[in-house]
């Protein structure tokens, strides 16, 4: 029997676990520190523990706060994903997306994506690897 997807929203995004982190940001979120810890927070509690890769949907973000980016690129972070896709669309969210990349530099593989479909492609082989202890 398949195992429906753990899920839950925080006031900022819609976060789903079926062997992928799928966290999807309500249109006009503006995403502040507080917003990060409890984003990653509930995704802990999602994955139980584990690490899994992550597909974060940027699309519809208004803005990420400097603090909001540093902390999403810490330990805290890193403790829940093993790998980061972020979807991108706009011309603000591939800025919000090159920010975080540019300048927080984070500690697991992060890319960014056009859409959904390669992002979890790309991600498929982080959680493969997983399943199989490397």
């Amino acid at each position: 029997m398949l195992t429906p997807p753990a899920s839950d929203s925080t006031r900022t995004a819609r976060i789903a676990v079926d062997g992928i982190i799928r966290a999807v940001f309500f249109p006009g979120a503006e995403v502040g520190l507080a917003d990060a810890v409890e984003n990653i927070a509930l995704t802990g509690r999602l994955t139980q523990g584990r690490r899994l890769p992550a597909m974060i949907d940027l699309r519809a973000v208004r803005s990420q706060s400097a603090d909001a980016r540093a902390y999403l690129a810490g330990p805290d972070a890193d403790a829940v994903s093993s790998a980061v896709a972020l979807v991108v669309s706009s011309p603000l969210s591939r800025m919000v997306g090159n920010f975080y990349l540019g300048f927080n530099r984070p500690n697991v593989p992060t890319r960014l994506f056009n859409d959904e479909v390669a992002a979890v492609a790309w991600l498929r082989d982080f959680a493969n690897a997983g399943a199989h202890g490397g």
